[in-house]
């Protein structure tokens, strides 16, 4: 242990008079610490509840091999409380280390009682007792959780990175959370009691202190509303991960040359919205969340490559002959060969990749018709999109929007037929679709051919069916039939001996197949003096007639169910658990004339008059909150690691973990909050971190300015590195704190052997004893000159104690030289 003299005490008799008051005695400190008990929780320790680690892979990490079936690991110790009876309460933190892999992760402050090895005697074990589970049954959190739609709404460790806790006086738990950063309080049996309290920016007044993984905004929400759709499936035995499926130009790619919006732009003129920002959506993280990103509509070849070089999943293409042609041209693992996402029959392999041609091959053919699919599967597409509505007599065709329209289709009796004369497909039976309509007009673009001669097996299927033109609006079972017929077309029929026949039979046969529900939730009336929401059949309308269109054909693992309406996709999870969703993602604003249909393009993201959108099933959507409007101050793991309650138990010391974007690298912020007014003071203390010192780990008070700081490095299983705990003294606001004495957690004596015998490759454990982990978290007083200091496992992570060995919780109790401690009156 060593003295500090601060730099904010200019003379040595100021000096000692510091010491003197915040030590009691007058006397420098000297001395080591000394290791007088330790407990260990194994690493291999679990408690009952669902399945966890699902998305750390499958390969073993350290001696453990994830999934955790119906197991939590119990693991993980952020913060610690003595409960004065001989147990203490531990704070497990956010999961697996990341919000993208901890969604199955239970947030829980457990119940432990140690028999710590003494020079007593003791086994040095942990049991654990029970536990407390974070939750929110009535719905006080603002924003989408992992269980958003169970009926306890246990959160998890993709919704809140819990790393700090205190109990007030009247008995309520406070958690301090790095995503944020804010707070969160919840009663003793860990039931959420308010909203989050977020953290203001006193250096902005009217913003808030955000990190990119921030709860309220745009950013971060992606993931969120993911999650919840995904365990939303789970609950309904729908073991298939739901798709994410944006508009291309909304991801994080670094080129705001494809930005819809330019950074920092206006907004559309007459819409009223708040400027917006492109890149919200990070491909990376969504990755990693274990989602595949399969982003709309993607026409040009180089943004084609520009976006499988960002590992996209899949693209979706109005031109599937040039995303064919891209595809078979990329070079996916940088060798200088391409053909890497193709298979060996030359076709791509759709476990690598998932070609689509949106509405079949629309800037070829017009769109959502025999001809499009045909020229989909000619350019060997391993899906075909296509959208949804049903007619009057509930069966399944293939259509874009509500009514026949105009641009697209014509009188196959030859009689006029414009806008003004546009009728709801909901109004009209199949027969008197396929009989009184014709959907071959061509708009878009030199390209788009309707020549009967470009399509063989369209014409073929037309006549064989008796339908009255290969361009009549077909039904979900016909496209179907379509690809079978497709399939014997080119394998045993009049197209076998085409040059491509193999191929196209074989790719055919097992295209697979995303099929839009074209619904709209909105309740504002159209051009036609329609509202909107009855336009079309009702959500459990298409819910049942695309999804059991899809069962009788049994194509449930071929065939995928996509929307921007999730209500829909909630009532597939229900009915069809065996057919994967897709939630498709868009921002394309309302303009002033809300009447016109034309300017709601059917997407999901923008809210209505201020309210939460209607598109994502009660989903909240942070929209346009971003950092255009609140920028990132907070690091990614620097929001609230240390939280302290004062001597007094009227105050929150919430201490973030590392420096906002713009003040010294070395400083951190410790903010007063209220426990009486719930509510920030503004006032704020400055902690200076050591020239070695990356983190902090945790903060309490001893008295009433006093208090003990862990302060680390970023290295495991180094003796040569950093990890101090710091007695420190507060000033007034706006001051740095004085560090006036530190431990040494890597030399620690332990002359009796109590951290002994260990185990084949253990460091750190004999006369010095050292306490070399990653991350320490945890210190609480247990006594005059006293105090126990844990470790955060990372579990599976962590190696400090023994490399290659999964980290086990130690609990370590750390004698003092007298006086260390801050204690008694200031």
């Amino acid at each position: 242990m060593r003295t500090i003299p601060s730099p904010h005490l200019l003379h040595r008799a100021r000096y000692a008079a510091v010491l003197t008051a915040l030590l009691g005695c007058g006397t420098a400190i000297a001395g080591d610490a000394e290791l007088v008990g330790r407990a260990v929780l194994p690493a291999d320790t679990f408690r009952a509840g669902p399945t966890s680690g699902q998305q750390l892979g499958t390969a073993p990490i350290n001696g453990f091999t994830p999934p955790f079936i119906n197991r939590q690991p119990v693991q993980g110790f952020s913060a610690v409380h003595d409960n004065r009876d001989g147990s203490f309460l531990v704070m497990c933190d956010n999961g697996f280390g990341a919000m993208e892999n901890s969604s199955d992760f239970e947030l829980r402050v457990y119940r432990i009682r140690l028999d710590f090895r003494t020079t007593r005697g003791g086994s040095g074990g942990t049991k654990v007792l029970s536990h407390i589970a974070l939750h929110d049954p009535n719905c006080k959190i603002p924003f989408a959780i992992a269980n958003h739609f169970s009926k306890e709404r246990i959160l998890t460790g993709a919704d809140f990175d819990i790393e700090s806790m205190q109990r007030a006086p009247d008995g309520s738990l406070w958690f301090g959370d790095e995503f944020g950063p804010c707070l969160l309080r919840t009663d003793g049996s860990g039931r959420v009691l308010n909203a989050p309290f977020q953290l203001p920016d006193v250096d902005r007044p009217g913003k808030f202190v955000r990190s990119p993984q921030n709860q309220f905004s745009e950013e971060a929400s992606a993931v969120r509303v993911m999650n919840a759709m995904r365990n939303h499936a789970r609950s309904n035995g729908n073991q298939r991960t739901p798709v994410f499926s944006p508009f291309h130009v909304m991801l994080v790619d670094g080129n705001d040359a494809n930005d819809h919006y330019a950074r920092g732009a206006v907004s559309p003129t007459g819409s009223g919205l708040a400027p917006a920002l492109s890149d919200i959506h990070d491909i990376g993280s969504l990755l990693r969340a274990g989602y595949a990103v399969v982003p709309y509509t993607v026409n040009d070849p180089a943004r084609m490559r520009e976006l499988m070089t960002l590992k996209v999943s899949g693209l979706i293409s109005d031109r599937p002959d040039l995303l064919f042609a891209a595809v078979a041209a990329f070079d996916a693992d940088g060798n200088g060969v391409a053909g890497d996402l193709l298979d060996a029959n030359g076709l791509i392999d759709p476990a690598r990749f998932d070609a689509q041609g949106h509405r079949g091959g629309r800037n070829l053919r017009p769109e959502n018709t025999l001809p499009a699919m045909e020229v989909a599967l000619d350019n060997l597409m391993t899906t075909l999109e296509t959208d949804c509505g049903i007619t009057r007599d509930f069966v399944a065709v293939l259509c874009h929007d509500p009514h026949i329209t105009a641009q697209t289709a014509r009188r196959s009796n030859g009689a006029s037929y414009a806008f003004a004369d546009e009728v709801l497909i909901k109004d009209l039976t199949l027969a008197e679709i396929q009989r009184q309509f014709i959907v071959d007009k061509l708009f878009r673009g030199v390209d788009q051919k309707n020549d009967r001669a470009l399509f063989p097996v369209a014409v073929d299927f037309a006549a064989r069916r008796h339908l009255p033109d290969p361009y009549v609006m077909p039904t979900l079972q016909q496209l179907f039939d379509f690809v079978q017929h497709y399939v014997a077309h080119y394998r045993t029929g009049a197209g076998s001996s085409h040059p491509a026949a193999a191929k196209r039979a074989l790719n055919a046969s097992r295209v697979r197949f995303n099929i839009e529900t074209k619904i709209n939730p909105r309740h504002d009336r159209d051009n036609h003096g329609q509202v909107f929401a009855e336009r079309t059949k009702a959500p459990i309308v298409f819910s049942l007639a695309v999804g059991g269109t899809i069962a009788v054909n049994r194509l449930q693992q071929r065939a995928d169910i996509q929307s921007f309406d999730f209500r829909t996709l909630l009532q597939v999870h229900a009915f069809f658990p065996a057919i994967r969703t897709v939630c498709l993602f868009g921002d394309f604003p309302i303009y002033a004339d809300r009447s016109n249909p034309d300017s709601d393009d059917g997407t999901n993201l923008q809210d209505e008059d201020s309210a939460n959108t209607p598109w994502l099933a009660g989903l909240p959507w942070r929209y346009r909150i971003t950092a255009l409007s609140n920028p990132f101050r907070a690091a990614v793991s620097g929001g609230f690691e240390g939280m302290a309650l004062t001597h007094d138990r009227r105050n929150l010391l919430p201490l973030l973990e590392r420096p906002l974007a713009g003040d010294d690298a070395k400083t951190l912020l410790i903010h007063v909050f209220n426990l009486a007014t719930r509510s920030y003071t503004g006032e704020r203390h400055r902690y200076r971190l050591d020239a070695r010192g990356t983190n902090i780990g945790d903060f309490i008070m001893t008295s009433p300015r006093g208090g003990l700081v862990i302060e680390r490095d970023g290295t495991q299983g180094n003796l040569a590195g950093y990890k101090r705990v710091f007695a420190i003294t507060t000033n007034v606001s706006e001051t740095f704190v004085d560090k006036v004495a530190d431990i040494d957690l890597l030399r620690i004596a332990d002359p009796h052997g109590i951290s002994l015998p260990g185990r084949p490759g253990d460091i750190g454990l004999g006369t010095t004893f050292a306490f070399p982990f990653v991350t320490i978290e945890d210190v609480v007083l247990l006594g005059r000159d006293r105090i126990g200091v844990l470790n955060d496992n990372n579990f599976p992570f962590s190696t400090g104690r023994n490399p290659g060995r999964a980290d086990d919780n130690e609990f370590i109790v750390l004698q003092l030289p007298e006086g260390t401690v801050p204690r008694g009156r200031e």
